[in-house]
């Protein structure tokens, strides 16, 4: 099973990879963002929290699709015109990856970010109390990287 998280924002955002690390860095996840991450799509790989995982990202441009799927989405949108979608499997690294990222991004405009299978908005303190909970789990669940 997969579960997806959306964060959806208002015009444009300053998504450079030394902005995103600088925001991943002030919620304490220590990062090595290796791509950029505007325009990204499918597995995006990075280096966070001792892990390297990534996470799916796809860019969504139909907003007005996702908000008819999810009224508690649609109540919160209040004018972002802009949603990204993070998808990932059982893999904990990966979910806490989509979670820090979901957190980071909040740090860079004004987002929101929605969790649709519990159908709840999260908070930036949310998603990155989440987050480090995933990334614990990982470790403790005996996590080896992609690439070991």
């Amino acid at each position: 099973m997969s579960m997806d998280l959306h964060v959806c924002w208002r015009g444009d955002l300053a998504w450079d990879r030394a902005r995103l690390k600088s925001a991943l860095d002030a919620l304490g996840f220590d990062a090595t963002v290796l791509y950029d991450f505007e325009g990204a799509e499918a597995y995006w790989p990075i280096e966070i929290a001792g892990c390297k995982t990534g996470v799916e990202i796809y860019f969504d441009d139909n907003l007005e699709e996702l908000t008819g799927l999810y009224p508690e989405l649609a109540a919160a949108v209040d004018g972002r015109d802009k949603v990204v979608n993070f998808t990932w499997g059982a893999d904990a690294a990966e979910g806490g990856t989509a979670l820090a990222l979901a957190a980071a991004l909040t740090s860079l405009g004004d987002a929101i970010i929605y969790f649709p299978q519990d159908a709840i908005c999260m908070t930036k303190a949310e998603a990155a109390d989440e987050a480090r909970k995933m990334f614990e789990l990982a470790k403790t669940e005996g996590y080896r990287a992609h690439d070991e």
